[in-house]
């Protein structure tokens, strides 16, 4: 399986999974839990924001620069007010792995390390969950799901959104063009009614 971007204008800079740290924010590098716990830990956590896994496939994505990357694709379904499934969509690249440079062992140290990147990006996946969880707690209106319903196919909100030349003027400028501190800045109110 390949994922080809369309566009080519924003451009990731994905680290290398040794070159993460847990003080840089990574977590799950080292975690000791199995394949199967973890896509059960996402499971629960899909259904608590109102989801029902449907299947977990496994592949890989190929980055820009050829580098290729273990992942997941994580499949569910929301029911509506009809009992009418929605189908949803959330793709899990893991963090790429260097082959590596001594020669004995190398196809067994390879797969450990790519094993062990696949379950940290299921790690991390399920506490990003987690953290939408408390979001949709917190924020009225919130649907922590419809990023990656599937829409016109096989095309997810958020692919829809960034392919958009017109949504893509809503979204925050990238690093490069801010213009500093003469932006306007607006202040709002809230209020409730």
């Amino acid at each position: 399986m390949k994922f080809v971007p369309t566009t080519g204008e924003f451009s990731l800079e994905v680290p290398y999974f040794d070159e993460v740290k847990s003080d840089g924010g990574w977590r799950g590098q080292g975690t000791g839990k199995s394949m199967t716990t973890l896509k059960a830990e996402i499971t629960q956590s899909v259904a608590r924001l109102g989801g029902q896994v449907t299947g977990f496939v496994r592949g890989a994505y190929e980055m820009e620069n050829g580098v290729s990357s273990d992942g997941f694709q994580i499949h569910y379904a929301i029911e509506d007010s009809q009992s009418n499934l929605h189908q949803g969509r959330i793709d899990v690249a893991a963090l790429p792995v260097r082959e590596p440079k001594r020669r004995s062992g190398s196809r067994q140290t390879m797969d450990r390390r790519r094993e062990q990147t696949l379950k940290m990006a299921l790690f991390m996946i399920r506490d990003a969950l987690d953290g939408q969880w408390f979001l949709q707690m917190l924020s009225p209106g919130y649907a922590a799901l419809m990023p990656w319903m599937l829409v016109k196919g096989d095309k997810t909100v958020t692919e829809l959104w960034s392919e958009s030349a017109t949504m893509r003027k809503l979204l925050p400028p990238k690093e490069s063009e801010f213009k500093g501190d003469d932006e306007d800045v607006v202040e709002g109110d809230f209020r409730e009614e």
